[in-house]
């Protein structure tokens, strides 16, 4: 079992070279190191193939993602059926567990009445400033948007911000209300209760 003391401490070149070139995975995953050092050169390759622009670890990390999960990007975030958020949460709330990396989930519910111009609107003005990570669950008046990479915070002033958007841009009657749950949680302490927590959001 690689420890955190082996997974960052220095690894020499020729061990770096070693493992990059027999594409050993388990050596590669379990060294910070040589990790970053074969991203820097999947990165490097990339400008190669595709000159037409900077590539960064973070745009081939956006491109991995659309391939694996089948999922593409429109615009500033990802499109993504509702029957895909269970999985969704439950991969969220490992990496959260195994490598303390916050989500959120913001639950925006459309009045009932509202007209589907209308359900458009509070779409578009909600996700228009989305980053390529994020991900919106599509259902009949509500949707809800997965923020990977997100603290309490983060998710709390981007909540304040949709509520202001929305009151002037489309009217306070448009919206019935914005609900929001950041992970790691107190009161929701693992996938369940954040599965929980969701389900009675969308109903």
């Amino acid at each position: 079992m690689t420890t955190v003391t082996e997974a960052v401490k220095h690894v020499p070149r020729r061990e770096l070279d070693r493992a990059i070139e027999a594409g050993d995975l388990d050596r590669l995953c379990g060294s910070v190191e040589l990790a970053r050092e074969f991203a820097e050169r999947l990165t490097a390759a990339a400008n190669a193939i595709s000159p037409g622009r900077r590539w960064t670890k973070d745009d081939l990390r956006d491109v991995l993602e659309v391939a694996l999960r089948g999922v593409p990007v429109r615009g500033g975030a990802r499109f993504v059926e509702g029957r895909h958020l269970r999985k969704c949460l439950r991969e969220q709330t490992l990496f959260a567990e195994r490598y303390g990396d916050p989500f959120a989930m913001i639950v925006v519910k459309v009045a009932p009445d509202a007209a589907e111009e209308i359900y458009d609107s509070v779409l578009d003005a909600v996700t228009d400033r989305l980053r390529r990570t994020d991900l919106v669950f599509l259902y009949r008046r509500r949707f809800a948007l997965v923020l990977p990479h997100t603290r309490e915070e983060l998710a709390m002033a981007l909540l304040v911000r949709m509520r202001e958007l929305l009151t002037v841009g489309i009217g306070a009657g448009a919206v019935l209300e914005i609900n929001v749950l950041s992970y790691p949680n107190a009161r929701y302490p693992d996938a369940s209760s954040v599965l929980d927590w969701a389900e009675d959001e969308l109903r």
